[in-house]
């Protein structure tokens, strides 16, 4: 690639999710998309919402959190369609050509629906207020992107795709989809906080074990020098302070023992 890339940065949320914690994730997503078609103004009886997009949809919902997905795509994401394009054209391997399309009409998307700025939800992300006519420009941008993005999955194959067909639907009929995200917005920003919320009980947890197992350690070594002065001196100040360390081993680990026969 020639030139610095311009990255769009979204401040997105990332989390280490088990098998079964994805699987989750992306049913309670893709419920989430159902719910917002058929609770929009009449999106229910719109035709072509396929279940196929629907898929897609609340697999790249899930992907977004996931720090993998943006050390793969923020360096071919840019807001200038031009350099897009020149990306593109400096490259010759046309499962690139197909990955930088495909992500950045993602990126425009959710962009677009999921962050928009103008959203209560979004207030804490700092986006531009974008006028009238930058936002046509982006939905412009992203159906053209996804359409080539289309071309690309069915030339690599050689062959009509259903990757490729899922793209051209969302080219085909953008504004619904935008429609459909913009409904998943509260819960998309409900599951990341719920999340989010483990993630910070799982760092507390640790972190009082490691807590635990530092003060152990330190009374551990106070109780093994009390011990050890106590069999220099038989002093019965030291004896006191052996049974006193001993009793607050006991309460930190409960598997800690010590015979006080020892100290007659």
């Amino acid at each position: 690639m020639n030139g610095k890339m311009e990255q769009v940065k979204i401040p997105y949320l990332y989390f280490n999710f088990s098998n079964e914690e994805r699987e989750s994730a992306i049913h309670y997503l893709l419920e989430c998309i159902l719910k917002a078609r058929d609770k929009g103004r009449g999106l229910q009886k719109v035709r072509g919402f396929d279940e196929d997009v629907n898929i897609y949809l609340a697999h790249l919902l899930f992907a977004i959190t996931l720090p993998e997905y943006h050390d793969m795509a923020d360096p071919f994401l840019s807001a200038r369609p031009e350099q897009v394009f020149e990306w593109v054209r400096d490259t010759e391997d046309p499962m690139l050509r197909y990955f930088i399309f495909k992500v950045n009409a993602d990126n425009l998307l959710v962009q677009s629906t999921v962050f928009n700025p103008d959203s209560e939800l979004a207030k804490r992300f700092p986006f531009k207020k974008d006028n009238t006519e930058a936002v046509n420009e982006e939905a412009m941008a992203a159906v053209l992107y996804y359409n080539h993005a289309s071309r690309c999955h069915e030339g690599l194959h050689e062959k009509k795709t259903g990757v490729g067909e899922v793209l051209e639907k969302i080219a085909g009929d953008l504004g619904l989809y935008q429609k459909i995200l913009a409904g998943v917005r509260s819960d998309y920003f409900r599951l990341i906080d719920s999340f989010r919320d483990q993630a910070f009980q799982h760092f507390y947890a640790k972190m009082d074990g490691y807590e635990k197992q530092y003060l152990k350690e330190i009374k551990m070594g106070h109780f093994l020098e009390a011990y050890q002065g106590w069999l220099l001196q038989r002093d019965p100040v030291q004896k006191s302070k052996v049974l006193s360390l001993a009793q607050e081993l006991q309460r930190l680990d409960p598997e800690f023992r010590f015979d006080n026969t020892k100290l007659n």
